[in-house]
């Protein structure tokens, strides 16, 4: 005898059987996916001033693992302030991570923003962009965590144009309003991940902290580049411990939260 057609009912039955396979198979393999990483910053997360490719979103790479996917998002000179004279907002790798579908969005921007020309007529601005990349970034489709770092310490006030007390007390500040500290907990994020005091326990600084001038006087520190002479870049090594540093706050967000992984 012909077979009947199947029924409505028979039909919406057959489509939940084949929806819950799929979404099965998308969630084995989501499972099996690597977590992926976006870096996204200036020259320190481009890595400037490194040499045979160790700049910290690479040696992250080889820190994490196979489990991981780490892409190096930076660009040499560019600001967070929409206003400032290199915007990150209007490069092209901006739109590359837009596009990254990140599980993680590791972020340092501030660094050029404290040149004397940027942070004197815009500093009022600095939060509020900040903010504003935040919450793009948190939008996106895949939903990634947000991390922001505070920038290692300014060696020399006036090295590239920066201002040294914005580097050396404002970013890290505790209580400031507007500071990274602050931005971090305004827009519900795990607390930054603080270079500058990472920096500051193995090369100590005190021109440009609270309670002290600045000074265009060179401390050199040996996880600076150029033999510490550079001033703001860190070298190979110095570029090895931002890496640890990130890779300890990700380790330790992934034990709290957990990470859903896309593919």
């Amino acid at each position: 005898s012909l077979s009947r057609p199947p029924s409505k009912q028979e039909d919406r039955m057959w489509l939940g059987i084949l929806a819950l396979q799929i979404a099965g198979t998308a969630i084995r393999a989501r499972g099996a996916g690597v977590v992926k990483v976006s870096c996204v910053g200036d020259s320190i997360t481009y890595g400037y001033l490194s040499t045979e490719g160790m700049t910290y979103p690479h040696q992250l790479q080889e820190l994490l693992g196979a489990g991981y996917n780490v892409s190096n998002f930076g660009v040499n000179g560019r600001t967070m302030l929409k206003n400032g004279d290199y915007p990150y907002w209007n490069t092209t790798e901006y739109q590359a991570v837009l596009h990254s579908d990140p599980d993680i969005v590791v972020l340092m921007l501030g660094t050029n923003d404290a040149k004397y020309y940027n942070w004197g007529p815009h500093s009022s601005e600095y939060p509020a962009d900040y903010l504003d990349m935040i919450n793009v970034f948190k939008s996106l489709p895949s939903r990634p965590q947000v991390h922001i770092m505070i920038p290692p310490p300014l060696y020399k006030d006036g090295q590239y144009d920066m201002n040294q007390t914005v580097i050396n007390s404002f970013f890290p500040g505790a209580s400031l309003p507007g500071s990274i500290r602050a931005i971090a907990q305004k827009a519900e994020l795990p607390p930054p991940i603080d270079l500058f005091d990472v920096f500051q326990e193995h090369c100590p600084i005190e021109y440009g902290t609270p309670g002290h001038p600045s000074s265009k006087t060179l401390v050199a520190c040996d996880w600076i580049g150029s033999n510490g002479k550079d001033g703001c870049h860190p070298s190979n090594t110095g570029y090895g411990q931002i890496a640890q540093a990130v890779k300890k706050a990700l380790l330790a967000s992934k034990q709290e939260h957990g990470y859903t992984m896309h593919i």
